[in-house]
């Protein structure tokens, strides 16, 4: 598998990153958030996997060495931990870093803000846990086809612990076909599993990864004793439309099994990092699993 390409020395160059972005549907960028910064949450997010029987007797939080409890996302003994970690002030204020926010914008051309949706992944070994499927993002977050994502490891990520993988070029393929399947998400997008495109890297905390609500992306399965933890925020244009959630607007990732911001964010000393900015245009959803999904056109010129 093919190493990805490390955009840092064009950070400040919004034709290069564009250019990038629309040939290969990704930007990868190493050390770009502070390390003690990620470092900060991954602790606080190593004692609530602690304190809820996640890690193995007799190790130490911070190495996350999983124990029998630990489980994979959605089944049952999941949501207690899950809820604690959506109850993490620190953990939302990574996705409004202004290291983030202004890439969006730099790369969208306008003001963007995150979605409020914070996504934790807590991979547990497999074959007890399923890797998240290939997949498009477009079908999950529909409304507008620019949306990007950051994928952003929390604890050191390689490849053997299922750090993510992207199908360099994807994006000009289209929305494509999905079919069921087992992890998170219980979709898998119709592509070639062994195209000579896939590309990964050995992560490290404080690197981030960007790509397009078409690029085919997906997690590796997680052959060593611990967890893997890593983060996924997504940014859209302030101008651009969201897609309303099924239960209403601006809800947690797995809300209604995890509560709503109201009750989560209970002692928090600011709400800002899960606000959506007045003015966003809002369209109905459609149902992610229809065959066939015309593909808007893009600013990143995919298609």
């Amino acid at each position: 598998m093919k190493d990805l390409t490390d955009s840092s020395g064009a950070l400040s160059d919004a034709a290069v990153l564009r250019g990038r972005l629309a040939e290969d549907g990704y930007l990868f960028f190493r050390g770009l958030l502070p390390d003690d910064v990620i470092g900060d949450v991954r602790d606080q997010l190593a004692r609530i996997l602690h304190d809820s029987n996640w890690l193995a007797p007799g190790t130490a939080p911070e190495e996350l060495v999983a124990s029998e409890r630990a489980v994979e996302e959605g089944s049952p003994g999941f949501f207690g931990a899950y809820t604690a970690i959506q109850s993490t002030q620190a953990f939302h204020q990574l996705a409004v870093r202004p290291e983030l926010l202004t890439l969006a914008a730099r790369l969208l051309g306008e003001e963007a803000f995150a979605h409020p949706a914070h996504i934790c992944r807590i991979a547990p070994p497999s074959p007890g846990a399923n890797p998240t499927p290939i997949h498009q993002d477009y079908r999950f977050i529909q409304g507008c086809i620019d949306t990007l994502t950051t994928w952003l490891p929390l604890s050191a990520a390689p490849p053997e612990i299922g750090g993510l993988r992207v199908f360099a070029g994807s994006p000009r393929l289209g929305v494509l076909p999905v079919r069921a399947s087992d992890g998170p998400g219980m979709m898998r997008a119709e592509a070639d599993e062994n195209h000579p495109e896939w590309r990964t890297t050995s992560y490290q905390p404080g690197d981030v990864l960007l790509f397009g609500s078409l690029t085919v992306h997906g997690a590796m399965p997680n052959r060593t004793k611990q967890l893997r933890l890593s983060a996924d925020f997504r940014y859209q244009a302030v101008s651009a439309p969201m897609a309303r959630d099924l239960l209403g607007t601006g809800k947690p990732h797995y809300h209604p099994d995890v509560p709503d911001f109201p009750t989560l964010a209970r002692g928090w000393t600011s709400t800002a990092s899960v606000e959506i900015p007045p003015g966003v245009n809002f369209v109905d959803r459609w149902d992610p699993r229809v065959a066939d999904v015309p593909t808007p056109s893009s600013r990143f010129a995919y298609v």
